[in-house]
């Protein structure tokens, strides 16, 4: 009896260094995913904040451009909803526009600019309407990060999809 004694204090001493360990790595990935939820709800806030001081501002003042000129818009808006099977819509904005003359209901996407969150890698996306454009491996050309969205890029966005939707 006493000759397993010491292979007792050798399995439990084993076992707990082995607990110790997945403890720790336990530890790591809870607070790994801890921060990875955090990093995605501060993601969504700047959007949420970059939507209502810059891009919403730009389409606002094109709106009221177009609307001089005898033209119709509208700006919606949406938050990012998890949905069935593990989908999600992205939050967004989007600008759909109606040139005057035309019978076009304003919910038709190619007379449309959106501009969205992509959650998962935290970026924005712009896309007019058009088919997507490829970046190659530098990725779509429409994604841009997050500090990059400026009045002055959200601007020339507006520029080109007025131009091509007047161009229609």
């Amino acid at each position: 009896m006493r000759d397993n004694v010491p292979m007792a204090d050798h399995m439990q001493d084993a076992v707990a260094k082995l607990l110790d360990a997945y403890d720790a790595r336990r530890r790591g990935d809870v607070e790994r995913e801890q921060k990875t939820k955090e990093d995605a709800a501060r993601f969504l806030t700047d959007f949420a904040e970059l939507r209502r001081s810059v891009i919403r501002p730009v389409f606002e003042a094109a709106g009221r451009i177009l609307e001089d000129r005898g033209h119709r818009y509208s700006i919606e808006e949406h938050e990012l909803v998890p949905g069935a099977a593990g989908s999600i819509n992205e939050a967004g904005i989007t600008m759909r526009i109606v040139p005057s003359g035309t019978k076009a209901p304003l919910h038709e996407d190619r007379s449309s600019l959106s501009i969205t969150s992509r959650h998962y890698n935290k970026t924005v996306w712009i896309n007019s309407g058009e088919a997507q454009r490829s970046g190659g491996i530098a990725g779509p050309a429409g994604a841009f990060a997050l500090d990059k969205v400026t009045k002055q890029l959200i601007e020339e966005e507006v520029i080109a999809f007025v131009a091509r939707v007047l161009a229609l």
